[in-house]
């Protein structure tokens, strides 16, 4: 879905309003007035900004300036849904490459390590002598104490994480490489999961959501790209 700038173009050009009438009678700089036809938010000082001018310029062509802001944020979370897509597709292109370029190496390398795994499969079925206890040692028994703090250490190695929406976000969540969510995780909206050994996130805008990683608030801006695209890997120290 593109942003609101091809309705704004259209609805000037059936009114037959110049950019340079539109300039005079909303006091809206010509550069601005084009910046929102091409939706070039870069054009602004900041999105608040942006935000303001579009609002006039769509009451000024008897537009709803709301209508005009849903499109403007749907195509954000359109833009971050393609920039996980690329990403992905960058990602499998490099290994693809990579493994053309070392495919012989690979193979070796596969051979070896089958190989040490019947080795040490051999050693493991060779009998071994058991160990005679002399008659004077005593088997202790584990105590319920001792129980109660291994099932708590148990309990310990469980991951939790816990996700909060400040806006509407797209983000990826896997669990031990099974996936957990694709989506937009709504503004308010929150998301929570359990898993052995790790997460893995993938955030469409690091400034839409707040990640809490074992109930620790996670820093999730580092590594993120310019256009606040991160993607992050939780796990125990």
């Amino acid at each position: 879905m593109s942003g609101p700038g091809k309705v704004l173009q259209q609805a000037r050009k059936k009114k037959r309003f110049s950019i340079d009438r539109v300039h005079k009678t909303t006091k809206i700089k010509r550069e601005y007035i084009e910046g929102l036809e091409n939706d070039n938010v870069s054009a602004f000082p900041a999105e608040l900004y942006y935000k303001n001018f579009l609002k006039t310029y769509a009451l000024f062509l008897s537009l709803d300036p709301n209508e005009m802001i849903n499109m403007y944020e749907q195509s954000k979370l359109d833009q971050q849904e393609d920039l996980f897509k690329q990403s992905n597709n960058n990602a499998e292109n490099k290994f693809i490459e990579f493994y053309k370029k070392n495919k012989q190496t690979l193979i070796y390398a596969g051979y070896a390590v089958a190989a040490v795994l019947i080795i040490c499969i051999i050693i493991m079925l060779i009998p071994t002598k058991k160990a005679v206890l002399p008659e004077e040692t005593s088997v202790q028994t584990i105590s319920k104490k001792e129980q109660e703090s291994a099932a708590t250490n148990s309990q310990q190695t469980e991951q939790k994480l816990y996700i909060k929406a400040l806006e509407d976000t797209w983000i990826k969540i896997s669990g031990d490489n099974k996936k957990l969510f694709e989506s937009i995780l709504s503004k308010d909206k929150t998301f929570e999961a359990t898993t052995k050994k790790e997460f893995n996130i993938k955030i469409g805008n690091i400034d839409g959501i707040e990640v809490y990683f074992n109930d620790k608030l996670v820093d999730i801006s580092k590594g993120a790209s310019n256009s606040k695209v991160n993607t992050i890997t939780l796990k125990r120290d």
